[in-house]
């Protein structure tokens, strides 16, 4: 499970440790306070015409919003690695927004809405998930997750059912993952806010390792990972603390099994798997199907298959949320 990880998050190349171990001494720490002032950014999702920046948690989390459809609310939650965001949505949001009004989210530690020197685990993800549908959204929503993002909907549909009428998971990481909670403490103190951690995370988003990263764990058409979207993912790793949340994935605090919470799930739901997921394949989705007869479709892909095959992926969620 580490080694699955750590090639998820560090894909390094020999000549970069040097460029990196050359940098560390210059590169200075700095700390993003949870109470200041910050100007949300431009929508950059196709259909959502809104931005903003809330406290969840005491967490700031940015949002786009937008729609006018009469459906149920949607809410888009991305899923974990290295500066993934919620434009892991960009090919799904417009179709979406025709439907209903649509809410795509940065998880807290990841891209616009910055980081914080702090342990992130997945009970603060679900909190967040769970505490935006309750408070921003205001309304039981509709939740489509990606990944680990898959999960904490899961999660929340398990402990909230009042907050979530349909669910639908794109590669949820694993029914059995991580079973017995255990973390990796060892390693999450060596890397989490120290030159170790700073070194290795320079590796991570050097352009040679996202490039990597992308053509090789992301995308099964690797013409795909373009200038433009490695430069979506590099954007996304800019700023202060931005290791945190990934040594935290690494490290086992992000792990959410599904084993105890997907039994408990009432909500309609629907499965997408990749052909192709390469962390967890879609034969996978066994351990999900035994438990409850869900229908199960599957995509052209490898971790996004929402984007690789968006056309059926849009069709397909759009005729189950509205039916």
């Amino acid at each position: 499970m580490f080694a699955k990880k750590l090639f998820s998050i560090l894909c390094i190349q020999p000549v970069q440790v040097l460029r990196s171990v050359a940098l560390a001494s210059a590169t200075s720490t700095a700390v993003l306070l949870a109470g200041s002032a910050t100007a949300a950014p431009a929508p950059r999702l196709a259909g959502l015409t809104e931005s903003a920046i809330v406290q969840i948690a005491g967490q700031p989390v940015y949002y786009e919003s937008g729609g006018a459809g009469a459906g149920t609310p949607i809410l888009l939650v991305h899923g974990i690695g290295a500066g993934t965001s919620s434009w892991l949505f960009h090919n799904n949001t417009a179709a979406l927004a025709e439907h209903a009004r649509v809410y795509a989210l940065d998880l807290p530690g990841f891209a616009r809405s910055g980081a914080l020197p702090v342990r992130y685990t997945n009970d603060l993800y679900t909190n967040v998930v769970r505490e935006f549908i309750r408070n921003v959204i205001g309304a039981p929503a509709d939740v489509i997750g990606i990944s680990l993002g898959a999960d904490y909907a899961i999660r929340v549909a398990a402990e909230s059912p009042d907050l979530v009428r349909k669910l639908v998971l794109v590669d949820p990481t694993g029914f059995h993952k991580n079973p017995n909670g255990v973390v990796n403490e060892g390693w999450y103190n060596r890397l989490a806010g120290t030159i170790l951690g700073s070194l290795a995370f320079d590796l991570v988003r050097s352009p040679g390792s996202l490039g990597f990263f992308l053509y090789n764990t992301v995308y099964l058409d690797w013409r795909l990972a373009t200038p433009d979207v490695q430069q979506v993912y590099s954007d996304n790793l800019k700023g202060p603390n931005k290791g945190y949340a990934p040594w935290a994935f690494f490290t086992g605090l992000l792990d959410q099994p599904a084993r105890d919470t997907w039994p408990r799930v009432k909500a309609p739901t629907v499965i997408v798997w990749a052909t192709d997921d390469v962390f967890t394949p879609r034969s996978s989705a066994r351990d999900f199907l035994a438990v409850r007869e869900t229908p199960l479709v599957i995509l052209p892909g490898r971790a996004v298959p929402n984007e690789e095959s968006s056309s059926a992926f849009n069709t397909y969620v759009l005729e189950f949320l509205t039916n």
